[in-house]
Parts: structure tokens; C-alpha cells; sequence
């Protein structure tokens, strides 16, 4: 309804450009809950590598890939014609350990080769029966719903500043 009022645009157009503009608001949101979710997902600092720390202290863990920086192509969908295209590549760092015969991989965004290897470590210790699986998990938990809780939070203020075309008084 917001591009309606736009005389230069067909019925057919201006239902394009919302459903575009929609999917662009949509999509800033998803980037920024997506970055949140790789990069700080276990938390800004040092909160996954000490949730990691007693795991690793105790048992033995092998590393299978030594934690390493790598670009990553960030794959997207345009919404119009629904044609996928390569946003950009991001610098990631990978790790893959074994712990008690578990396997456990992490690709995190940014260059924390420590926070990827402790990554590593809590995704093979969730395969695993080890008493400390739970705690971790329930920290994981919580850290998930904190997450979920922001990004509610982060909906609701970008909803706040989303501009009604429709109420604008403008003449052409």
C-alpha cells in the first residue's frame, strides 16, 4: 500500500517494490541475528572458551583441524525474481577436535582461532555421554534464549522506524 500512491508505478510494481522492501527490512534484521548468531552466539570474550575449559582440562581432545581463518561465500536469494547471487565472502575461523570419539566442528565468523577451538570442543561434547554434557547444555540453553530474547527486542525497535509511505502527505 506504501508505493500505491507512486503515479509513476503500475498496481503490479508497487506490490513488487513493497514485497522488496519488506524482504530488504526482513533481511537487514536476518543479517544482523544471523551475525549475532555466528560471531557472538557463545558470547563476546571469553564466555564459550570457559564454558569449554573444564571439558578440555579433563579430558583428552584431539584436534583434527587446527583452528584456521578461511572466507566463507555468504549465498543469498533476491526475493523479485528469486534468483541467487554471492553477497560477499566473510573471514571465518574452522576447527574440528575429537573428544572421546566424538567428532565436534565450528565455523565462527571473525578470527578467534581460541573461541572456534572451544567451540569445537562443547559441539563434540553434546555427542557425547560425559557428565559435563548437561550443564553445557543448559547453558547453551539459556544463552539461546537470551539471544532470542535481543533479537525480539531488535524486531520491535526496527518496527518503531519503518516508514509508512501511505501517510505521508506528498504531491507529485
Amino acid at each position: 500500500a506504501e508505493f500505491e500512491a507512486m503515479p509513476s508505478l503500475t498496481g503490479e510494481e508497487a506490490a513488487e517494490l513493497a514485497e522488496l522492501d519488506d524482504t530488504f527490512n526482513r533481511l537487514s534484521v536476518t543479517i544482523q541475528y544471523a551475525t549475532a548468531q555466528l560471531g557472538e552466539a557463545f558470547g563476546s570474550g571469553p564466555w564459550v572458551v570457559d564454558l569449554a575449559r573444564p571439558v578440555m582440562d579433563k579430558y583428552p581432545v584431539r584436534v583434527l583441524r587446527k583452528p584456521a581463518k578461511t572466507l566463507v561465500m555468504i549465498r543469498m536469494r533476491e526475493t523479485v525474481a528469486k534468483a541467487q547471487f554471492y553477497l560477499g565472502e566473510m573471514l571465518a575461523c574452522e576447527a574440528m577436535v575429537e573428544l572421546e570419539g566424538k567428532k565436534g566442528f565450528a565455523l565462527m565468523m571473525g578470527d578467534d582461532t581460541q573461541k572456534v577451538m572451544a567451540a569445537a570442543v562443547v559441539d563434540a561434547l553434546r555427542k557425547t555421554d560425559l557428565p559435563e554434557k548437561e550443564p553445557v547444555l543448559q547453558a547453551l540453553e539459556q544463552r539461546k534464549q537470551e539471544l532470542e530474547k535481543e533479537q525480539q527486542q531488535d524486531i520491535a525497535r526496527h518496527a518503531r522506524s519503518k516508514v509508512q509511505f501511505e501517510t505521508l502527505d506528498v504531491s507529485y
